[in-house]
């Protein structure tokens, strides 16, 4: 809660009927100002003026009239800086979650309603040695919340609502993700690429908030204009035509013209023979050749340089839906153009 929802907590408190006020507000992606329907009497002033969080100058209320014709517009109104929607991806500025991924669930006149992925920093035994020590903040590891985990770690039992949320604390879970209520100028519209372990997590919390959603791909994956794909529901091959943030826009080879398409609906194409690196993942790194391709499974013949000499190990197996492939040549260890 901001100063100025403190403001109008307050006034309304201590509002009676000798005062002529028929509501008071805020907005929430406006800083800095409350708003006040009633007619402005002695009493009124009075009130205003020893309410916490309003400005009084010497001459007097810092006050602005609204026109008659402008009331209705205010209760809808955004500052174009904050301005963000349901279904968008953001990131957070403020707080113990600054810089990290949301998803909005909701828009209100205050904030916004967002999940993230937990991070939940477990209780330490507090020591009188270490609170000497000078205290390095480590950001606690991602992870999707887990009632049984959770009563383990922080020996507190999580209550189970009727909806399917756990609370603790105040704080909320639902689905594995935990919902913040944030101001809108605690958030920003989301621009920068994703870890792919963001991402996957999110993905697999399966929150009925992110069914049908856009998801933007990770910052591991390579793709560009120009590269062959296929479709994952067709089977259909196509060339990539425009790589945007939440889509690849393709060109269809069966001559049916572009088509817009998820980033998480597209395979690279591959085959046997063909000299990749991979770019995501737990073998992220790992260069080889394509052996063959079972499904969503690419089987490898790593490479690995000794000396001049290279040899091949034993098969090693890597899936599309966890990690990225790209063209690279052995010998100058570049990608392929």
């Amino acid at each position: 809660m901001g100063l100025e929802e403190e403001a109008v907590f307050s006034l309304l408190q201590r509002v009676t009927d000798n005062h002529q006020i028929r509501s008071a507000f805020t907005r929430g992606s406006f800083r800095g100002s409350i708003y006040v329907e009633g007619v402005l009497d002695a009493n009124t002033t009075s009130l205003l003026s020893s309410t916490p969080g309003i400005i009084r100058t010497r001459s007097g209320l810092v006050q602005h009239t609204i026109n008659p014709s402008d009331w209705v517009k205010l209760l809808t109104m955004r500052d174009p800086m904050t301005v963000v929607r349901r279904l968008q991806w953001i990131r957070i500025l403020k707080g113990a979650y600054k810089g990290e991924l949301g998803f909005v669930m909701r828009v209100e006149a205050w904030g916004a309603r967002v999940l993230v992925v937990p991070r939940l920093k477990p209780p330490t035994a507090r020591t009188a040695t270490s609170l000497k020590r000078k205290r390095t903040r480590i950001k606690p590891e991602p992870s999707l919340f887990d009632p049984a985990t959770f009563s383990t770690t922080f020996r507190r039992e999580p209550k189970l609502q009727c909806d399917g949320r756990y609370t603790s604390r105040g704080l909320v879970f639902h689905h594995g993700l935990l919902e913040l209520y944030l101001d809108l100028h605690s958030i920003s519209l989301n621009s920068a690429r994703i870890p792919s372990q963001i991402l996957g997590l999110f993905k697999l919390s399966s929150h009925p908030t992110l069914v049908g959603s856009s998801f933007p791909p990770p910052e591991e994956w390579i793709f560009e204009e120009g590269e062959r794909v296929s479709l994952v529901s067709s089977g259909k091959e196509a060339t990539i035509a425009a790589v945007e943030y939440t889509h690849l826009e393709v060109d269809l080879t069966t001559n049916e013209g572009t088509e817009l398409v998820s980033w998480y609906s597209v395979r690279k194409v591959l085959s046997a023979g063909d000299f990749v690196s991979v770019t995501s993942g737990p073998l992220r790194g790992t260069m080889g050749w394509v052996e063959y391709i079972a499904g969503d499974t690419v089987y490898l013949h790593e490479y690995k340089e000794k000396g001049n000499v290279s040899t091949s190990s034993n098969d090693i197996k890597v899936n599309f839906s966890c990690c990225q492939l790209i063209y690279t040549d052995p010998l100058i260890w570049l990608t392929a153009a």
